[in-house]
């Protein structure tokens, strides 16, 4: 099989490569500026990618793939910029180029913020209602992306990932930063402890997206999280390195994403019944 992975070089993406890596498949992955990328992974073919390319054959482009992966979004995490409208263009673009040159199975990576404010335990078939620009450019390639599929013959599956943690190089996150052994950089993390999330590791995400490249089917929408709510103050004792360091930690702080319910986690019904995995 042939699997073309859009965005490899991002923090997802090289998670997945090294899921990938080890199994029988024919890799193709994408690379912007990061050229130092292709000498981590030297069995993967490399194609320089960019959404503002114009290629007239996407598809051929990246040697007729058997699943395309698309990870690329960039941007982020600056969620409220307009540039995401002009990103939503260029993926609708880019993603209606390849189904019409022959794609049969494209996955692409959603947000939970399509849920909009929407509060408690969230699934798939509830109205959604996005308030940033990240968010409302996401779902608008949704439903392009669905329209599509009516007319044309593919298989497809959204996946909406809920917090995915891990050890990101790409950027600063609550979990990189409660993992440095740095008192002085903990001391400057302030966090809103009685906020509730669904925290997901990145490997486990990686694990879906294997799956489902395994099944080889077509899922729409589906949820990726754990189908359980924790407080991030739960979440910072449990994944702090040094446990002695926590007092260090203000959990007082306030949520700067006013886009965002104080407690939501995702329902994993969907995904328990597709996988067959007790979650």
């Amino acid at each position: 099989m042939k699997i073309a992975i859009i965005g490899g070089s991002s923090f997802i993406g090289q998670i997945l490569l090294n899921h990938l890596s080890n199994k029988k498949y024919d890799i193709i992955s994408t690379y912007n500026r990061n050229s130092s990328i292709k000498s981590k992974f030297r069995k993967i073919k490399w194609k320089k990618f960019s959404l503002e390319d114009k290629k007239k054959n996407y598809y051929k482009y990246f040697n007729n793939p058997d699943i395309v992966i698309n990870l690329s979004w960039p941007d982020i995490p600056n969620y409220k910029t307009n540039k995401h409208f002009k990103t939503f263009l260029n993926q609708k673009k880019f993603s209606y180029n390849l189904i019409e040159n022959g794609l049969k199975n494209l996955i692409v990576i959603g947000t939970c913020y399509e849920y909009g404010k929407k509060s408690g335990k969230l699934s798939e078939n509830i109205k959604t209602n996005p308030v940033v620009p990240y968010a409302i450019s996401k779902l608008k390639l949704l439903k392009s992306l669905q329209l599509k599929k009516k007319n044309d013959n593919f298989n497809f599956t959204w996946l909406r990932p809920f917090f995915v943690y891990g050890n990101n190089e790409k950027r600063k996150t609550l979990f990189t930063l409660i993992r440095s052994s740095n008192k002085e950089s903990l001391s400057k993390v302030k966090v809103c402890g009685s906020l509730v999330r669904d925290f997901i590791p990145v490997s486990f995400l990686c694990k879906v997206i294997l799956k489902i490249i395994k099944l080889n089917n077509n899922f729409g929408i589906l949820n990726v999280c754990t189908g359980k709510g924790i407080s991030v103050k739960e979440f910072v004792k449990l994944n702090i390195k040094n446990k002695n360091n926590l007092k260090l930690i203000n959990m007082n702080g306030k949520n700067p994403n006013n886009f965002e319910p104080k407690k939501f986690w995702g329902d994993n019904k969907k995904l328990r019944k597709i996988l067959k995995w007790k979650l």
